[in-house]
């Protein structure tokens, strides 16, 4: 933060976006759910065997484990936080740097942000929503019987 920034705003701050937290559930048909859920597991499944697990030469239980862990965390993060940019107060044009405000800043924050989570939140959500899936036919099982 430059100290134009500091003089000129800290009276009147702009609008900045927040982090929502909570989770989102598809309404797609359920083989529509079953076939995003299941390519998701795959990818997933590659993504933790060829990072952690396959390294030869010099593999140790206790990273791969770390690192799938992390995997594991980041999935569960980027499905549970929603970043909400305000693309209001993004700057000059929208993408250079507005030498008179750090609300901006915070906002290409949040940009950032969201666009870091966004690659979990294509893997984790239909994941979670095949779960979902599962869940409802294992208690409509139930009740038939």
């Amino acid at each position: 933060m430059s100290i134009f920034e500091w003089l000129f705003e800290i009276n009147n701050p702009g609008p900045t976006g927040d982090f929502e937290t909570g989770h989102r559930r598809l309404n797609w048909p359920r083989i529509w759910i079953l076939a995003a859920g299941l390519t998701s597991l795959l990818v997933v499944g590659f993504i933790i065997y060829i990072g952690p697990f396959n390294r030869f030469h010099y593999y140790e239980l206790s990273n791969a484990m770390l690192i799938t862990g992390l995997i594991i965390i980041y999935l569960c993060v980027s499905y549970y936080v929603y970043p909400k940019p305000n693309l209001d107060n993004m700057g000059f044009l929208g993408f250079i740097d507005n030498p008179f405000r750090y609300t901006d800043d915070i906002n290409r924050f949040i940009i950032y942000s969201q666009i870091l989570l966004f690659p979990g939140k294509v893997l984790a959500i239909p994941i979670v929503n095949l779960w979902f899936v599962f869940i409802a036919f294992k208690n409509e099982k139930n009740n038939i019987d």
